[in-house]
């Protein structure tokens, strides 16, 4: 790991665990650690070591900005819940402010848009005209999980963005991964608890969900776009919050059913490492420490989380090699999840194939909006980051 990832983790390591071990940073090293807290949306963290420096001033303004976002998306977000909730539609707050009261400084996490999730399926209709009828303007984005508005307030001119969501997160192409986050997110079983934050009580997601839904977060950004530290400072602020209030039972078998256990055991053994959570927090799990460095290099190379995108097919496990009988050994899974009942008779299968072929050429051209050729390359891809933490997967091999 070179020497700047070093001395960057140390300083976010000290802003995790409330310390102020001394960094010392050589002057060369500067542009490469501002350069990293800029990727990574964490100025504010280390503004102080650049204090005297050509960075200081640019950074200052930096965090001053990212202070005053802070107080306009939370105005923007009691302005919105408020909107729905005194028309009798419940909503449930996702990220955002609720994490950020988990920091030092709240107004130090980055925010971008706003995310609030619909549990009760009539309800989303309702929330559309709604917001519609008061000012918000539907974006014409793609998505499976969610609906997309901006607003802007008339008397500043400033506008927001609106993550409206009928799923916590997007499909998989796992299946019963699919199953597990609409079994624990549904209406029926989902029981939401109130957080107040600066004189306003939202509903949020109860203590295990939220890390479950913290996971599938970050898998969903790690497959598709990549994502940066904020996610795993957010994880270690949150765990150090809420640790007592956590069923770690319920989330292994969550991961488990889903077949994502070892992301959960790479992301908790990271937090342990370089950002000093605490080691008695499910302190049963652990992860090749060689491994969490691997991915956490990964992390720092990928900075902060772009936007999460469905035109990548992610497979159904990882890999060795990939070639042409990967290909095919793929597709026979996606033929089982698409025709559960029909692929137990192998006679059916040479029909199946055919039709599961032609729905992934359709689906390639005209949902993912992309090319046969293009897709496979991204699959490719995409296998070496499976590969690594062995997602969709929960053998030990």
């Amino acid at each position: 790991m070179q020497p700047s990832y070093k001395h960057y983790l140390k300083i976010i390591r000290n802003t995790c665990t409330g310390h102020e071990r001394p960094v010392t940073i050589l002057s060369e090293e500067l542009a490469d650690l501002a350069r990293l807290a800029e990727d990574h949306c964490t100025v504010p963290f280390v503004l102080s070591s650049f204090r005297g420096t050509p960075f200081y001033p640019s950074m200052l303004q930096r965090t001053r900005s990212m202070m005053l976002n802070y107080y306009q998306i939370d105005q923007f977000t009691r302005h919105t819940v408020s909107l729905l909730e005194d028309n009798g539609i419940d909503c449930i707050l996702l990220k955002g402010i609720s994490l950020a009261s988990c920091y030092p400084v709240p107004e130090y996490r980055k925010l971008g848009d706003l995310d609030l999730y619909i549990s009760q399926k009539s309800d989303v209709s309702k929330a559309q005209k709604l917001l519609e009828a008061n000012g918000y303007i539907a974006e014409n984005e793609l998505s499976d999980h969610h609906l997309t508005y901006h607003y802007t307030f008339p008397k500043t001119g400033r506008r927001f963005l609106l993550e409206l969501h009928y799923r916590v997160v997007g499909m998989y192409q796992y299946e019963r991964a699919n199953e597990i986050v609409d079994q624990v997110y549904s209406f029926e079983n989902l029981a939401p608890v109130s957080q107040t934050i600066n004189n306003f009580t939202y509903s949020v997601l109860p203590p295990s969900e939220y890390v479950f839904y913290m996971i599938h977060h970050m898998l969903k950004h790690y497959l598709y776009s990549g994502f940066g530290i904020r996610l795993l400072c957010d994880f270690t602020f949150y765990l150090r919050r809420h640790a007592d209030e956590i069923d770690f039972h319920k989330i292994h078998n969550w991961c488990q059913d889903s077949r994502i256990s070892h992301l959960y055991e790479i992301v908790l053994e990271t937090c342990r490492i370089y950002f000093g959570l605490p080691q008695h927090i499910d302190s049963r799990i652990h992860y090749d420490p060689q491994d969490c460095k691997e991915f956490l290099i990964r992390v720092l190379k990928d900075g902060d989380m772009g936007t999460d995108v469905s035109s990548e097919l992610v497979g159904s496990t990882s890999y060795q090699k990939v070639n042409l009988i990967t290909y095919f050994k793929e597709g026979h899974v996606q033929m089982k999840i698409r025709f559960p009942k029909a692929s137990r008779c192998p006679v059916l299968w040479p029909v199946l194939w055919c039709v599961t072929l032609l729905c992934f050429i359709r689906n390639t051209y005209k949902v993912r909006n992309t090319t046969l050729r293009q897709t496979l390359h991204n699959f490719k891809k995409s296998n070496q980051k499976t590969k690594l933490i062995r997602i969709f997967d929960n053998s030990d091999s």
